[in-house]
């Protein structure tokens, strides 16, 4: 069986090469289990998260610049982020793993990756003051940089977050520069893993229940969702094989609550898959409520129908194979496609293909999807159009352009939510009702 780390460098090489444009399809595709699956998820994604970063502190100790080849940049990053960024990993271990797998130049890895590890210092961590030259890894460790970050306050960020400097100074102009920080931030933060069960009135249940399994959890501030805190893990657990719960950031829960239906309602969720939303308005139809779930990627529309059995809601959820055959609803879900600045912890691949144009391009998209859900819905009846973005132009501008295009459609709730580390995704939705007033 191969190893994690075999598994991480292998995702990482064929994001490289742009075989695959997601992490998962590699790593899934490896068949590990339990803790090695979950390493192999750390150290890719992790390297992904903080591919800029990695790339300044090597570029710093390889006098001749970073490698050309692939591979072998995906070693060291791979290396360098175990040395860095994961908690009691030996560098020994980090080293010489890295060094095992590297297929050719293993005197460079090794030489680089042990400069690298003689940096890192634990002698000055109760330091106040941190130099431009030091970067503080965590409470107790702190890297002596071989280079110096950037001086510019938006250069810097780009760095230490790994994020491009354009989106830097777009949030700038749209959010502020008091919330750059905020923002960058939750870029770089592995998000909290936020578990909701199909019954709400469950929790409680469903808590004892995984602290019996050993899946340590603390309840939500509103009640309605358990954080994953340590412990095993609620994938293996008898709750996930039950389906007992599905799992949701606090920012898209609300994006699909905010769709006003009720028990015995016919809802449609327009882009559906993975089907985690459409799992949501299941619930809150039944019973006697029918969903109907449709997606454009015929792939990722088995994942919804994969969701649906685990959670015993087949019999509520119908998936359509086409616009065609879904039925006016009383209301509409329309979480179309985006740029996913909402959600770049969680999503770490997006930035490394967003670029100036990516808005403008999604935008156009956007507005024909939800030109499309108007269409679907019965007189009287409602469209939520959400987003994982922050960005204006996929949101508020989408909304604005689509209803001067359809009279008699008004905005009645809007909500854009700022991603916070450790606390939640950001996001966007809208409500909009025909014949309505609102603001």
């Amino acid at each position: 069986m191969v190893s994690a780390r075999a598994a991480a460098l292998h995702a990482l090489v064929s994001l490289e090469k742009g075989k695959h444009d997601r992490l998962r399809d590699v790593l899934d595709a490896a068949r590990l289990q339990g803790r090695d699956q979950a390493l192999a998820y750390e150290l890719a994604h992790g390297a992904v998260r903080r591919e800029r970063l990695l790339d300044h502190v090597l570029g710093g100790l390889a006098h001749r610049g970073l490698p050309k080849d692939p591979a072998l940049r995906c070693a060291l990053r791979l290396g360098a982020y175990q040395l860095l960024f994961v908690d009691g990993m030996p560098a020994h271990a980090a080293v010489d793993e890295t060094v095992a797998l590297a297929r050719s130049n293993k005197g460079f890895v090794n030489a680089i990756l042990r400069r690298l590890a003689e940096r890192v210092d634990w002698s000055e961590a109760d330091a106040n003051t941190i130099a431009a030259d030091v970067l503080r890894l965590g409470p107790r460790r702190v890297l002596h940089l071989p280079q110096a970050l950037p001086t510019g306050a938006v250069e810097r960020l780009a760095v230490l977050h790994s994020l491009p400097v354009f989106l830097l100074e777009r949030w700038r102009r749209e959010h502020g520069e008091h919330a750059l920080d905020q923002l960058a931030a939750a870029a770089t933060a592995v998000p909290p893993v936020w578990l909701r069960p199909v019954d709400s009135a469950a929790i409680a249940e469903l808590q004892q229940q995984f602290a019996a399994g050993g899946v340590e959890t603390a309840l939500a501030e509103d009640g309605s969702a358990l954080r994953w805190t340590g412990g095993e893990s609620p994938f293996l657990s008898e709750a996930y094989g039950t389906g007992r719960f599905f799992v949701q950031d606090p920012t898209a829960w609300r994006a699909a609550m905010a769709v006003p239906c009720a028990p015995g309602d016919l809802a449609i969720d327009l882009c559906a898959a993975p089907g985690t939303k459409t799992a949501v308005l299941a619930a809150r139809v039944q019973p006697g409520g029918r969903v109907f779930a449709f997606d454009v990627d015929e792939r990722r529309r088995g994942r919804i129908v994969e969701n649906a059995a685990r959670l015993r809601l087949e019999h509520t959820i119908e998936l359509a194979a086409s616009i065609d055959e879904l039925p006016p609803a009383a209301a509409v879900l329309v979480d179309v496609p985006c740029s996913n600045t909402g959600v770049l912890g969680r999503r770490v691949e997006v930035r490394r293909r967003l670029d100036e144009g990516t808005f403008a391009r999604l935008a156009a998209v956007q507005r024909e999807l939800l030109a499309q859900a108007l269409r679907l819905v019965r007189p009287g009846g409602h469209v939520v159009y959400s987003t994982c973005s922050i960005d204006g132009e996929e949101n508020d501008d989408v909304v604005a352009a689509v209803l001067a295009a359809h009279p008699g459609w008004e905005r009645v709730r809007r909500e854009l939510t700022l991603p916070c580390a450790g606390s939640h995704d950001g996001g966007y939705f809208a409500v909009l009702a025909a014949g309505a007033t609102g603001s």
